[in-house]
């Protein structure tokens, strides 16, 4: 095959790379992620289970349907979860460009949502069976799709214990003392630990429109 004609064969196959950051709003955590999460990257997140901490994430969902109009895929694992929509919708989530599927094995179940751009953003929240080569498989297709994959994890990671395959990893947790969320990077950004007030999230959703 001639390389011009492989070429535009690329071009019609794979997504457009636009190289853009998604942001939060929440200027200590996008600063600390030097600009936001970037296309194509696979990004894991130690949350522990029952702290409101999935928050954090709906800053960057709502913002990446607000400026780039794109579509959201939120997978969640855990057994005897409801997910209620209208919750996430007064969090300023755009319920008509968001979907919600129960999966322990996506890979298997869900695997065309990954080979497509359709989803430019996708959480795999707590999901069981994510081995070492389906992660593999996540950050090349995050690559090649554009694609921005987040994997919720439901404890706290460590620099050992983590996938190889994710460029950025980060743990978080509740501080009761303080009564704030504490955000530290362990990979993918120069080593730091902010803190949030759940306070200026609830703020941060009213402002998003």
């Amino acid at each position: 095959m001639e390389t011009n004609s492989f070429n535009r064969l690329q071009e019609l196959k794979l997504a457009p790379q636009f190289n853009r950051r998604l942001l939060s709003g929440l200027t200590a955590l996008d600063s600390m992620l030097d600009g936001g999460l970037t296309e194509g990257e696979l990004s894991e997140w130690g949350m522990p289970w029952g702290q409101g901490l999935r928050e954090l994430m709906l800053p960057f969902l709502a913002r990446a349907q607000r400026d780039y109009s794109y579509w959201v895929l939120w997978v969640y694992g855990r057994q005897h979860v409801a997910i209620n929509p209208w919750a996430w919708h007064a969090r300023a989530i755009d319920l008509n460009s968001t979907r919600f599927v129960y999966s322990q094995d996506p890979m298997q179940e869900l695997r065309a949502l990954f080979l497509s751009d359709f989803f430019r953003v996708i959480v795999l929240d707590q999901v069981p069976h994510l081995k070492e080569e389906d992660c593999q498989h996540l950050a090349r297709n995050a690559r090649t799709y554009g694609q921005s994959i987040i994997i919720l994890r439901p404890g706290l990671l460590t620099h050992e214990q983590g996938n190889i395959w994710t460029r950025l990893r980060l743990n978080c947790h509740y501080d009761f003392e303080s009564q704030r969320i504490a955000v530290h990077v362990l990979k993918g950004r120069a080593p730091r630990t902010i803190s949030i007030f759940p306070s200026d999230l609830a703020a941060l959703s009213r402002n998003i429109v």
